[in-house]
């Protein structure tokens, strides 16, 4: 009899973990005879990462009884008022289905008055679908839950899943998680063992209860099946006006955890506007071209209109990241993944005020260059395209202390020793 794995994510962020170990998983010798059985569960923000790669997944929509679920819709109703985002790409009976079977959840658990009480003072924070997760169980008859480190269904779902004894395992996606909750799966991968021994520190993972393994993130598994080589037509394509100049890329993002606040900084325009200031003026006066891509989330309107009559100055936002990071000589980031993923493709990056992001700590892990703060910008800038011995430190340290693999067929590979299944693999090229 086949084993019935089932995966669990809410964020699209997190979807691009999930989808590498479902394909490795397909590509073995277990699945292909029969003897194991997926399914994903994707929650509203994950649905379509999956359904534009071509991957079928459920949702709690599929699992709503329209006659015994009419008072959970209607509270899906109300709540979809506040909480749909149809411009994140999610669809209104998706919407409806989740916040109103989780509401309900919140009323058994909690009576109608609590359970408005804590919709009130915390949103959707306060779901913790214990309930929901019993009901995809029962109907589906799992054997396993894989999810990753986010907190509420997923959590919901290892919680579940312990309580029945089953095999549970947490994929954590960079250095540490959200403060207060603790992961709770058997099993868990990080990153690396700078990573553990983060998440160790903040409290958010338990050796007693839980077995680590150092595997990589799956999300970055691309990185490793691309092409070393440069393409020397690539920038003259896509930026003519650069030449034979250095290209340093800022790579923006719109927050970053404070260690201060001990919350989440928000950046003003105006903090944005200083910042692209002193980056553009710092690479121009090392001769070089400066570029900038802000984080889909932030209003591209703003760096346009930023742009304009600017010298040396262009928007990349809508180039391949991965050609763009290739072809790019130094990278200015503070937290954004792509920070990380320019290490993990061997690129030279300059974290900025490095001092201010122990969430990240490229800098201090030596795989990248830290800044001391805006005003050493172009003394910086100048020594990290310049400094051939210190990036050749650099090389090695990222060697050493990053993933040089696909995190996916290790993964894969756990899971199917949890579940004593056979690991033979029958590798192919990521779908």
């Amino acid at each position: 009899m086949a084993k019935r794995l089932l995966f669990v994510t809410y964020g699209g962020g997190h979807a691009h973990m999930v989808y590498p170990v479902v394909h490795a998983l397909r590509q073995s010798a277990a699945f292909r005879s029969g003897l194991l059985d997926m399914q994903v569960l994707a929650l509203p923000a994950a649905i379509q990462a999956f359904r534009t790669r071509g991957l079928d997944c459920l949702s709690f929509k599929d699992f709503v009884d329209p006659l015994l679920d009419a008072a959970a819709l209607a509270w899906g109703v109300e709540l979809a008022k506040i909480h749909h985002a149809p411009t994140a790409g999610v669809e209104y009976g998706d919407s409806v289905a989740y916040l109103g079977l989780c509401y309900q959840d919140l009323v058994e658990r909690h009576g109608e008055t609590g359970a408005a009480r804590l919709i009130a003072e915390r949103g959707r924070h306060a779901f913790f679908p214990v309930s929901v997760m019993e009901r995809v169980f029962d109907r589906l008859q799992t054997d396993f839950v894989v999810t990753t480190n986010s907190p509420r269904s997923e959590a919901a779902a290892i919680a579940v899943a312990n309580k029945r004894g089953m095999g549970t395992l947490a994929m954590t996606d960079l250095f540490t998680g959200l403060g207060g909750y603790l992961i709770k799966a058997r099993n868990i991968t990080f990153l690396n063992p700078t990573a553990q021994q983060m998440f160790l520190g903040d409290g958010l993972v338990d050796p007693s209860i839980s077995s680590f393994y150092c595997t990589g993130n799956p999300a970055f598994d691309r990185i490793f099946e691309r092409p070393c080589a440069r393409n020397p037509m690539w920038m003259a394509a896509h930026f003519p006006q650069v030449g034979a100049r250095s290209v340093v890329l800022h790579a923006d993002m719109p927050a970053w955890w404070s260690p201060v606040l001990k919350r989440s900084y928000f950046k003003t325009d105006e903090d944005t506007l200083t910042e692209l200031q002193a980056c553009h003026a710092a690479t121009l006066s090392n001769g070089a071209v400066y570029l900038v891509r802000p984080h889909p989330s932030q209003n591209r309107a703003l760096y346009q209109s930023w742009l304009k009559g600017r010298t040396d100055a262009f928007l990349a936002a809508d180039c391949d990241l991965h050609e763009l990071l290739s072809h790019t000589d130094l990278l200015l980031a503070r937290t954004t993944t792509v920070g990380l993923q320019a290490t993990l493709m061997h690129r030279r990056v300059l974290q900025l005020e490095a001092a201010l992001h122990p969430d990240l700590p490229l800098a201090a892990m030596g795989v990248a260059w830290g800044s001391r703060g805006m005003n050493h910008l172009p003394e910086e800038i100048g020594h990290a395209l310049a400094d051939e011995e210190g990036f050749t430190r650099i090389l090695a340290q990222i060697r050493t202390q990053l993933p040089a693999a696909s995190a996916a067929f290790k993964i894969a590979d756990i899971i199917l020793n949890k579940l004593c299944l056979p690991c033979e693999m029958h590798i192919g090229a990521m779908e």
